[in-house]
């Protein structure tokens, strides 16, 4: 671990701050929002096996959430269109829809 983690110590800061900017954005615009949910909470697990607290616990149970309700999550985003030209048909929330 020392001789890979400690000589690599500025790629692994490049690597979490990407990470970090990719993942709240892709939720923030609701671009494949399980996915990005899911390396949020990996982010955070990783974060609390290092031994710090703040709100990481909350975080980590809401991208939990996230995770589990994809389809709702991202219907107000742009899973909406990006998924449907993955094959990804809607869910019954498409029912709900005014004038169906």
């Amino acid at each position: 671990m020392q001789n890979v983690a400690l000589p690599n110590a500025a790629v692994f800061s490049y690597l979490v701050a990407y990470g970090e900017v990719v993942v709240g954005t892709a939720l923030i615009m609701g671009l494949l929002t399980g996915i990005a949910a899911f390396f949020g909470g990996v982010m955070n697990a990783s974060y609390l096996l290092a031994g710090t607290v703040s709100t990481n616990p909350l975080l980590f149970i809401l991208a939990t959430w996230l995770v589990l309700g994809w389809r709702v999550a991202g219907w107000w985003g742009l899973d909406r269109w990006v998924l449907a030209r993955f094959g990804v048909r809607p869910g019954p929330v498409s029912k709900m829809e005014p004038g169906s």
